[in-house]
């Protein structure tokens, strides 16, 4: 362990004397004949002080002085200041006692961790030793101390090497022996321990040797260094070695515990946190490991023992929290004995209810109370519940396990509204590190898509089943509901009514009472309304305040406590006239309300029959319109359960009920290939998983889900192989927008008979058609010779479930559908290729361009014509050739539509190890700047000497030109500052041009094309 050292000043008297007379050199005076002698020079002893008194004689009157300072000056102080750091980083009641407990009460990535005091530590420490003799028997408990220090700052290195150095500098030696050799062997067994002289009456009081706790705090640096083995060697030789002494069993036995404990070994940590808890005298680590104990216990279903444990936290007198835990940890312990053993425990909660001293922690009571009627009386359970969160208290760890409480009743019931908004109140006093606050920030985000489609397909339900009834019961029904709501109405109307005359009857009250107690004090205004906090101000008089909240509730509703809330609400407050007697008095802004909507905001006079009838399915039209809300409902609610929620089971019971309400499902291929795969999923759902699995290959064996059962799909292809399918997808494709058809159709069979049916067979056969149209020669007079339409429809019944093939697939069609008027311009096309072999110069298949023969003109939706006419008396005229083009030709396009883009960094006559460290150092930058974006950067070789860093993905142009403008501007001067501006240059290009890049190597060519279209800040 190197210590950090400075020069200690020396001071030396000279011997030679200063001189007295004028040395000053003058303008005409001589040199003397002979040089001046000068004096040699001092050498100072620079070494420290340790090491001059390590030098001197160690008589007993420099021992005792030597150890007095060193202990009490510098040692003490140290050690108290590093306690009172562990105590301060203590949790302090804010572990989840629900859950097994941290093995020790502090954090050592504590954000709240004084660094300062450590180092403050650290340095005294370090000056005891420097300044103090070495032979002193508290210098080795100054260098415990430093490496006690690193290890709370979570400085694993510099911590182990304080103990090893430990381990050598103060190992056992005898006078005579030059070097020290550590451990020994006698009897076969190994000893590397310090033998400590503890006997005799002065034996307890002796100087413990600090070797021996070093060799336990190493092994705590090497566990969370994650040395896991290291550790199991160093312990097993540390407990069976005869030297070591009996004080430090119990830490031996810790130490071991808390190595299985961090590695998830449970059941094996039980018996060393027994002989911890046995051995250690701290009353509070005591009391701490008894409750991990029971915890553990209660895993493995042992609740007699795991009640003992918790009665020994009890009898240690812990801090109350802990105290408090233990107690309602037994309660719950004491429901195995059945109905008689639950009366049990809730009688003795609610003796800690009454209880003064327990009355900061009601909330946690009613919490337990709740869980142990949970099973058995779901109602009583949110009762305790909502008790619980009306309790104040500030422990935010309670009050996040109350509000998950009551949301995962509500889940399981399926009110998913109520669910999400408890999970909504889960998610904003959850702590960063609660342990499912991934499971409730999904559920808070999906249960409300959940919550729409679930209230959509009861009220199409309604809907039907009341268009369903003959008209004269239909009559009876909505004027009876008419009549329903005005009636609430008018009692609602009562109730708010007498409501207002009891607060204005209390607030007269208040306000006479005010005036007398103002002058009933010996006619002295105000004497009397000292300390009476019913005061005439508004903010001062809780009737007031109550009434105003109240007001403010019924008009605006539950609103969050910030700037601009009124624009939250997109409806306005103020009603526009309307002509329409049924929408007399309605927000203006009603466009995208609903029925039910509507009929809350508008006044109870207001409704009638005609109003709720609007959305009844009384026609066919909009009888299948509701129905069709409905198979959408469903279909997404599956998806949501499974995807979203991980609720296979809901899953499979939506698609069942979407099966059996609407067996003509457009979309039942995927519903039938969905519940096989879920079945398939779930334990003893065998029989179901075949049956489903033989209707999809004996219904719909032509389709795309039929294809994965029989060869396999996404899931059962690894990265590697992906990669490959990929590579050679996009190498039949690059042959395609290149023109060489003949090419890209040998890529794309030789990619079928290599990998088979695989992920990207329906991109691979839609390049297939898009091939066969462009190459079709046959007649097309009639439909059946035109081979080209005939493979775009394969495509589109073979893959009804990929929309990206289907609307691709389909706009092709769309176009084929007008073949008569294509025939002509599919004539007029030509394929040119360069005297050099190189790219060939085509249209591509949406048919937008090129400028080189004239498009035709549309007259209608159906036909098209040419813009060349044709002279039918000249059959044989011969065109004129069509004009050069405007504009260079170049494989690289710029489209409309928002496309995939990479940024690029391409580097020129960089080294591997600078591309490496770029790479590196990109990646931090992203993951500090842009972590919620996902940017991915990986090295691409494009040829042997052009490398290049890619990032993606981004989704449209400007956010890769954002991107790209941002480390522009970034690199050079934080990012990679090593490499030189001019040894790389950087653009942005979409995912279909880099694929061309990658097939032409033409890396100047894009570059050129780069700086003529895209404009950078």
């Amino acid at each position: 362990m190197l210590l950090s050292t400075g020069p200690i000043a020396v001071n030396a008297q000279s011997k030679y004397p200063a001189r007295t007379q004028d040395t000053t050199r003058r303008p005409n005076s001589r040199r003397p004949a002979t040089p001046v002698r000068k004096p040699p020079s001092i050498v100072q002893d620079r070494r420290l002080p340790s090491e001059k008194m390590a030098e001197k004689k160690f008589t007993w009157n420099r021992r005792f002085m030597q150890n007095l300072v060193t202990r009490y000056n510098y040692y003490y102080h140290a050690k108290a200041k590093l306690d009172g750091v562990v105590k301060s980083i203590a949790r302090q009641g804010l572990d989840n006692y629900n859950d097994l407990l941290p093995f020790y009460p502090y954090s050592l990535q504590d954000p709240g961790l004084s660094k300062t005091e450590l180092d403050s530590v650290i340095l005294k420490a370090s000056v005891a030793i420097q300044i103090h003799d070495p032979r002193g028997k508290w210098i080795d408990d100054c260098y415990l101390l430093i490496g006690r220090a690193y290890f709370y700052k979570s400085d694993w290195e510099n911590a182990r090497k304080t103990f090893q150095y430990m381990n050598l500098a103060f190992a056992p030696k005898k006078k005579s022996e030059y070097t020290t050799v550590v451990g020994s062997s006698q009897n076969d067994v190994i000893s590397i321990a310090t033998k400590e002289k503890r006997k005799g009456i002065l034996g307890p009081f002796k100087h413990k040797k600090a070797r021996n706790d070093a060799f336990l705090w190493n092994a705590r640096t090497l566990l969370e260094e994650k040395e896991y083995d290291e550790v199991q060697s160093l312990l097993n030789v540390l407990d069976a070695d005869p030297n070591f002494p009996k004080r430090l069993q119990g830490d031996l036995a810790e130490v071991r515990a808390y190595s299985r404990y961090k590695q998830g070994m449970y059941a094996e940590a039980i018996s060393p946190l027994r002989e911890a808890i046995a051995g250690t005298h701290n009353k509070e680590t005591r009391a701490r490991m008894s409750y991990i104990l029971g915890q553990l216990y209660a895993r493995r279903q042992q609740p007699d023992s795991a009640m003992d444990m918790f009665r020994n936290v009890i009898r240690q007198k812990p801090d109350p929290m802990m105290d408090l835990q233990a107690r309602l940890q037994i309660a719950r312990l004491n429901t195995v004995n059945g109905d008689a053993g639950i009366a049990q425990s809730l009688a003795a909660l609610r003796t800690m209810l009454k209880k003064e001293r327990f009355i900061p922690y009601r909330d946690a009571i009613y919490y337990t109370m709740a869980s142990i009627v949970t099973p058995k009386d779901q109602e009583a359970a949110l009762g305790y519940l909502k008790k619980s969160l009306s309790q104040p208290s500030d422990n935010t760890v309670q009050k996040t396990l109350s509000f998950k409480a009551v949301a995962d009743i509500y889940y399981g019931q399926r009110k998913y509204q109520l669910a999400k908004n408890y999970y909504d109140s889960t998610a904003s006093v959850m702590p960063p590190d609660f342990a499912d606050a991934q499971l409730v920030n999904v559920r808070k985000s999906v249960l409300g898509d959940v919550a729409v489609k679930i209230a959509a397909i009861q009220r199409e339900d309604s809907l039907q089943r009341i268009a369903a009834m003959p008209e004269a019961d239909r009559t009876a029904l909505l004027d009876k509901m008419v009549a329903d709501i005005k009636k609430a109405a008018e009692e609602k109307a009562k109730a708010a009514a007498a409501a207002q005359e009891a607060q204005n009857n209390s607030d007269n009250q208040n306000n006479l009472l005010s005036m007398n107690s103002a002058f009933g004090n010996n006619g002295r205004p105000g004497a009397a309304n000292q300390g009476n906090d019913q005061g005439d101000w508004y903010f001062y008089n809780q009737s007031s305040k109550s009434s105003g909240y109240s007001e403010f509730k019924r008009r605006w509703g539950n609103r969050k406590l910030e700037d601009n809330w009124r624009r939250s609400q997109n409806s306005q407050v103020n009603f526009a006239n309307n002509n329409n007697p049924d929408q007399a008095d309605m927000p203006a802004d009603t466009a995208h309300m609903t029925t039910a909507e509507k009929l809350k905001a508008l006044p109870a006079d207001s409704v009638n029959t005609a109003l709720l009838a609007v959305d009844l399915p009384l026609t066919p039209e909009k009888l299948q319109q509701s129905k069709a809300v409905q198979m959408d409902a469903w279909f997404d609610l599956g998806k949501l359960y499974h995807d979203k929620l991980d609720a296979t089971e809901l899953a499979i019971e939506a698609y069942d009920s979407l099966l059996y309400k609407f067996p003509d499902h457009p979309k039942k291929p995927e519903v039938i290939y969905s519940l096989y795969v879920w079945h398939n999923s779930l334990k003893g759902h065998t029989a179901q998983a075949s049956q489903y699995k033989e209707m999809v290959l004996n219904q719909y064996g032509n389709t795309n889900f039929a294809n994965i059962i029989k060869y396999g799909a996404l899931k059962d292809v690894n990265a590697d192989k992906k990669q490959e399918i990929a590579t050679a997808y996009d190498s039949a494709y690059v042959a395609f927008k290149t023109g060489r058809y003949d090419l890209a159709l040998e890529r794309k069979r030789e990619a079928d008979s290599v990998y088979g049916f695989n992920y990207l067979q329906p991109r691979f056969d839609l390049l297939e058609a898009m091939i066969i149209v462009k190459t079709d020669t046959a007649d097309i007079a009639t439909d059946s010779l035109f081979l080209g339409r005939k493979a775009v429809q394969a495509v589109l019944t073979k893959y009804p479930g990929d929309s990206a093939v289907q609307q691709q697939a389909q706009a092709l069609l769309d176009a084929l559908n007008r073949k008569k008027d294509l025939v002509a311009y599919l004539g007029q096309l030509q394929v040119q290729q360069t005297d050099s072999g190189g790219a060939m110069v085509d249209e591509n298949i949406t048919m937008r361009y090129p400028w080189q023969t004239p498009k035709p003109n549309f007259k209608d939706s159906v036909g098209l014509k040419t813009n060349q006419p044709v002279n039918p008396t000249v059959s044989s005229q011969v065109t004129a050739a069509p004009p050069p083009p405007m504009k260079p030709v170049t494989p690289y396009k710029l489209l409309n539509t928002p496309v995939p883009h990479f940024v690029v960094l391409s580097f020129q006559r960089v080294n591997k190890a600078l591309i490496d460290e770029g790479l590196e150092q990109f990646t931090r930058y992203n993951a500090s700047k842009h972590a919620a974006d996902n940017i991915q950067v990986g090295s691409f070789v494009l040829t042997p000497n052009e490398i290049m860093l890619v990032f993606r993905l981004f989704p449209d142009e400007n956010k890769a030109l954002d991107y790209f403008d941002e480390i522009r501007a970034a690199a050079p001067v934080s990012i990679i500052p090593r490499i030189r501006p001019t040894d790389y240059t950087m653009f942005i290009i979409s995912r279909d041009n880099f694929i061309l890049l990658n097939s032409t190597k033409d890396l100047q060519g894009y570059k050129e094309f780069f700086d003529k279209n895209y404009v950078t800040q």
